[in-house]
């Protein structure tokens, strides 16, 4: 998801800015090699307020760039990757895609995607989990231009009220917490499904599980481990700290109960600061690091970008890489937006050091694992994810869901 966060960047003046048919819009534009202008495709999900900025910032690139224009290509329905992959398989893909982390790993070893080489920048100016998903025998084929990671979001005023004067930091401290902070219509917590497995992640990992073998060619999210984490959820559900039908809820159904005072604590990551800033209860809640099982874990987001390695035009894509993952640009595009810098070396940058929960996040992002980045990715995430469901709702135990899971996932494995 990605969802919400995924939020997971847009187009401007002389850019069209198009929600257009995916048929037919492919690297075709422009003059090319006969000279003139180029016209380089990029495929994206931006949010609104996303588009909205990077027409903003596309300016100062064509601007930089006459011979370039840059074609946004808009595409925020679910079926988003099941297009792309037409696209790409057909021959009609765009130049430039923004895709989740475990579907650019899909690209990424399917070989449909490009080598950045310089374009891409320093390895070491990004957080070594985002670069997970993009990297294929040393080199980058992609670049992450969101990263994100779950974080705890916690009412301060509801735990002063309860007695609890700091967030948990152990799954014992959390459960403990959640029950004494669920009383008349207020839960404890909220921990969700909607999202398939990515907001169950980190509880597996923090438990010591792991989601693939070492050799990454069969599912092993059916241990005792994993189990057990899955098992906390489902204990949450049953005694109460947390609000009914989570199997299939998602962000939005806790979001009104958390800025309301009904709900104490819920996993999010930085997409959910500004609309808290929104909602005018500054003072009534943090960030703070998940609580720690047998290890300390979260999870990535965020999104990556891709150059497909059909596109006529890679020498453009790479001049426009190189312009976005400039220090200006992501500073930019960060602040404006009120996102996590997707570069480190900003966290030093007064705009960032001055903001408590930004920098909060440094700590929270050095933490972060990457989702599987096998070719079948995709695939095991959703079995995970299904197995999640499986066992919020009922209709299969921790043990049963996760193992069917495994199942589905080591079938996607070894077809």
């Amino acid at each position: 998801m990605v969802i919400s966060r995924s939020r997971y960047l847009g187009a401007v003046a002389a850019v069209t800015l198009l929600i257009a048919p995916l048929a037919g819009c492919g690297s075709s534009g422009g003059k090319g090699k006969s000279g003139g202008r180029v016209t380089i495709s990029f495929q994206e999900q931006f949010s609104d307020e996303e588009a909205t900025q990077f027409d903003k910032l596309l300016t100062t690139f064509e601007s930089a760039h006459p011979d370039i224009k840059v074609k946004l290509i808009r595409d925020n329905a679910q079926s988003y990757y099941d297009k792309l992959v037409t696209q790409i398989v057909g021959g009609s893909a765009p130049d430039l895609v923004r895709a989740d982390p475990p579907h650019a790993a899909q690209y990424v070893a399917s070989g449909w995607a490009a080598p950045l080489g310089s374009a891409a920048g320093n390895k070491d100016d990004y957080f070594p989990a985002s670069l997970d998903s993009i990297t294929k025998d040393g080199q980058l084929y992609g670049v992450p231009v969101d990263v994100s990671a779950l974080a705890l979001f916690y009412r301060t005023d509801l735990f002063t009220a309860a007695g609890i004067s700091a967030p948990p930091t152990t799954w014992d401290e959390f459960t403990a917490d959640a029950a004494k902070l669920t009383h008349g219509g207020q839960h404890g917590v909220g921990l969700f499904g909607g999202w398939g497995a990515f907001e169950f992640y980190p509880w597996l990992w923090q438990a010591g599980a792991d989601v693939l073998s070492p050799d990454g060619k069969s599912a092993v999210f059916n241990s005792p481990a994993a189990v057990k984490a899955l098992q906390l959820w489902v204990d949450l559900e049953k005694n109460g700290s947390m609000p009914a039908g989570m199997a299939t809820g998602t962000e939005d159904d806790l979001k009104g109960p958390f800025v309301s005072g009904k709900l104490a604590m819920l996993t999010s990551g930085p997409w959910m600061v500004p609309s808290l800033k929104q909602a005018k209860i500054d003072g009534k809640w943090a960030v703070a690091p998940l609580p720690k099982g047998a290890t300390s874990a979260t999870v990535l987001g965020g999104l990556d970008l891709l150059a497909l390695k059909q596109s006529k035009h890679l020498d453009q894509d790479k001049i426009f890489v190189s312009w976005l993952m400039s220090d200006d640009v992501q500073k930019q595009w960060a602040s404006a937006l009120g996102y996590v810098p997707v570069k480190k070396s900003l966290y030093s940058d007064p705009v960032f050091a001055s903001d408590k929960t930004i920098a909060a996040f440094q700590g929270v992002m050095e933490q972060a694992k990457s989702r599987p980045t096998v070719a079948k990715a995709a695939k095991v995430d959703d079995a995970l994810g299904k197995a999640v469901q499986a066992a919020l709702s009922g209709a299969s135990s921790a043990q049963s869901a996760l193992d069917q899971g495994v199942r589905t996932a080591n079938e996607a494995l070894s077809g």
